[in-house]
């Protein structure tokens, strides 16, 4: 899956119209053997494929750490936020289940999503924060869940102001690195919020603070899940694996490179839920309003829905400026007799070409598109092919 963190300067207002777009001749593209018409997705279909459309609807109704509290501005890695299901289970730090034995001793799972942020780029400089929100097929097993969760989590007794019935575990530990952590378990119907706020520099600690830290999460996801419209758990199974018929037109994994275990995270996600997948989410929001992005599709590329083709232009040049803005990329010239392809690739003191792999980002109308390649040719042809698979698409 491709995430692109882009740099907010790059994209002005929205009003200007857009210039006319390079003539194409499709003819003329070379997309070697990738497939250029729209997918049929149904061989890409695992068990839990339904319960992966469930969990990003609730990763649309989970805050993004900074909306939470604005200090919490970086994701963990490049991808803050994952989706749950029975065969992606979540992890709980601290409760000691591996993820192999959860459905096991915590069962019930329906689908839920997990996110995480912290205040610097840099791991262990300040406090981090991590979210879980998990549905469950009935609210006596996410009862148990936080319940047995909590029981299982080491640490004294704690509150989180103005969650009096919530489970909160305060734990401080000198190894291996010294670190205080606030951990609260939270039930509301079906559902069981986590959050678990750490601090590895505030010597002395403050309890408190991390609480409160807490207490805003749960305010928030509490008032997001009332846009969240449960799937009855007997239609869960039968969720649609695309959305908007965009993943159908997003250019496709390759059968051998998708997950042996688990569920790929290929799929069509809406702004709020593809916010969490991001490096710099707070940053990215902007760009995303700018543009009027609503949904963003993912598989071997990415596909944006913009407002219209000029939102598009400007998010595509933001994309441009964050790639040259790496110091490991240069632009280069895009596929040939596709003028509306910029790409780069690494530079020749790049050591790893894995570090940098050939990128292009295009344009086909109000869509935005990125691409990945193993070298430059591989490249032009996946680019070319998802402009194809593009072609026609309104």
């Amino acid at each position: 899956m491709v995430t692109l963190g882009i740099a907010l300067s790059a994209c002005g207002g929205g009003s200007e119209a857009a210039a006319p777009a390079p003539a194409v001749d499709v003819a003329k593209v070379d997309s070697g053997n990738y497939p250029t018409t729209a997918v049929d997705l149904s061989s890409s279909r695992v068990p839990t494929s339904g319960a992966l459309r469930e969990a990003i609807r609730i990763g649309a109704a989970t805050p993004v750490a900074f909306q939470v509290d604005s200090r919490f501005v970086f994701a963990n890695g490049y991808a803050g936020g994952r989706h749950i299901t029975q065969a992606d289970s979540p992890y709980f730090g601290g409760a000691g289940i591996e993820t192999k034995d959860f459905n096991a001793t915590i069962p019930g799972v329906v689908a839920g999503w997990e996110t995480s942020a912290q205040r610097r780029k840099e791991l262990n400089a300040g406090r981090d924060v991590s979210t879980i929100t998990l549905r469950f097929e009935t609210a006596d097993q996410a009862k148990f869940a936080a319940t047995e969760l909590s029981n299982r989590t080491p640490g004294t007794a704690h509150q989180v102001p103005g969650y009096s019935d919530a489970l909160v575990k305060l734990e401080a530990k000198k190894e291996p690195l010294p670190v205080q952590n606030v951990r609260a378990w939270l039930v509301r119907g079906d559902m069981l919020l986590f959050v678990q706020v750490a601090d590895w520099i505030g010597l002395p600690y403050d309890p408190t603070a991390d609480a409160v830290v807490a207490q805003r999460f749960f305010d928030k996801q509490i008032e997001m899940l009332r846009s969240y419209t449960p799937t009855p758990l007997r239609d869960i199974e039968k969720l649609p694996l695309d959305t908007e018929n965009l993943l159908s037109r997003t250019l496709p994994t390759e059968a051998s490179k998708r997950p042996s275990k688990g569920t790929s995270s290929s799929a069509v996600y809406p702004t709020q839920a593809v916010l969490h997948l991001e490096e710099f989410p707070a940053v990215i929001n902007a760009a995303y309003a700018d543009a009027g992005i609503d949904y963003v599709s993912f598989d071997s590329g990415s596909v944006y829905r913009t407002r219209d083709e000029a939102a598009a232009n400007r998010f595509r040049a933001a994309l441009d400026n964050e790639t040259i803005g790496d110091v490991d990329y240069m632009k280069v010239d895009g596929p040939p007799n596709l003028p509306v392809v910029h790409c780069f690739n690494a530079k020749p003191e790049v050591k790893y070409a894995s570090d940098a792999p050939p990128t292009c980002h295009g344009v086909i109308g109000r869509y935005v598109f990125g691409v990945s390649g193993t070298n430059l040719q591989d490249v032009y042809q996946r680019a070319a092919a998802q402009y194809k698979l593009l072609v026609g698409f309104n």
